[in-house]
């Protein structure tokens, strides 16, 4: 399987899929150590080879450390490349410090948690949450300079509202220090496409890697309940549990989900770098790897076409239910933040 893989061009060569661990830290469901590590062993050696966290995601970087440090005679640490995030702390804004101070502390840290001399990738987390000056006047010129030292090899930004993520990247291409890396979460899936419009604009700003997280919208397009945290508006929420009705009226015929039509979609998508995909057991690991191996064959996004009737016709109906929500996005930083 790690042959369908590919790696995209550039200094770091990364896998076509990433394993998102933000999962390890039960937000999705119990994540116990044992599972992390099955799953990060079950990524390896299916060559995926970008591991994704954040200290603002409970526990997983620690989880993350331990199963790298457990299967580090199969896979030496130059045969992998760990992102981790630094700025956010927790769910208020009163929990986020882009402090120049504070952005060196937490390197440290994340590389002891880690178990490593080095990150390969670090990104502000969730840029929307802070003013833009902070960003790019204190954040990144500090992350700039752990690069320069050999602490971080790329320097990026994540966030959800597009326009800010932009224009961190066009100021940062004015100003000669364009960023590495731009990751994006929850703008291309099955309900929303808002991602496309904007990778020319961010391959403008010079953004070497572009990473669309999250292709099934935070567990919105699932089969089972949504989380009860989902910041989606109950309009969209209402028509994914048609959709869901839809996929099971359909099950004995179809034999499909519709979290699988969800990564056949937007795993077909192929303007971005890497797809990063939470998964906690290593049966999720190859799952997601499954559905991309299928995404490449169906190319959903450009040609819309299964070769099965059926579900071709469960497809163009999930479609139309959620067309109205292509352009969609929800308020970040919610309200109440």
């Amino acid at each position: 399987m790690a042959n369908s893989i590919n790696l995209v061009a550039g200094r770091l060569p990364l896998s076509k899929i990433g394993l998102g661990c933000g999962v390890f830290s039960g937000a999705y469901g119990l994540a116990p150590q044992a599972d992390a590590t099955k799953a990060v062993r079950a990524a390896l050696r299916n060559g995926v080879n970008l591991v994704d966290t954040s200290p603002y995601y409970g526990d997983s970087e620690l989880k993350l450390g331990s199963a790298l440090l457990e299967v580090k005679d199969e896979f030496p640490r130059s045969s992998y490349h760990i992102c981790t995030k630094v700025g956010r702390y927790g769910y208020h804004i009163s929990d986020f410090d882009y402090s120049a101070k504070r952005i060196s502390e937490s390197v440290y840290e994340s590389m002891r948690r880690l178990h490593t001399d080095y990150l390969d990738i670090v990104l502000c987390h969730d840029v929307e949450f802070v003013d833009i000056a902070q960003i790019v006047d204190v954040t990144l010129p500090k992350l700039l300079e752990l690069k320069q030292q050999g602490l971080v090899r790329k320097v990026g930004i994540s966030g959800y509202p597009l326009e800010v993520l932009l224009r961190i990247c066009q100021i940062q291409q004015e100003r000669g220090t364009p960023l590495d890396v731009c990751l994006s979460y929850c703008n291309f899936n099955l309900h929303c496409q808002a991602l496309t419009a904007f990778v020319p604009k961010l391959r403008a700003a010079g953004v070497e890697t572009i990473i669309a997280a999250s292709p099934l919208s935070m567990g919105l397009l699932c089969d089972g309940e949504t989380p009860e945290w989902h910041p989606a508006k109950p309009e969209l929420k209402n028509a994914v549990k048609q959709c869901i009705d839809l996929v099971q009226s359909c099950n004995e015929e179809s034999k499909i989900s519709l979290a699988e039509i969800a990564e056949n979609y937007a795993f077909s998508y192929s303007d971005v770098d890497v797809h990063l995909v939470g998964a906690k057991t290593a049966q999720e690991v190859e799952h997601a790897l499954r559905a991309y191996a299928r995404a490449q064959q169906l190319q959903l996004y450009a040609f819309g076409k299964y070769e099965d009737d059926n579900i071709q016709s469960i497809y163009s109906q999930i479609k139309t239910i959620l067309e109205p929500f292509a352009e969609y996005t929800w308020l970040s930083p919610p309200s109440n933040a």
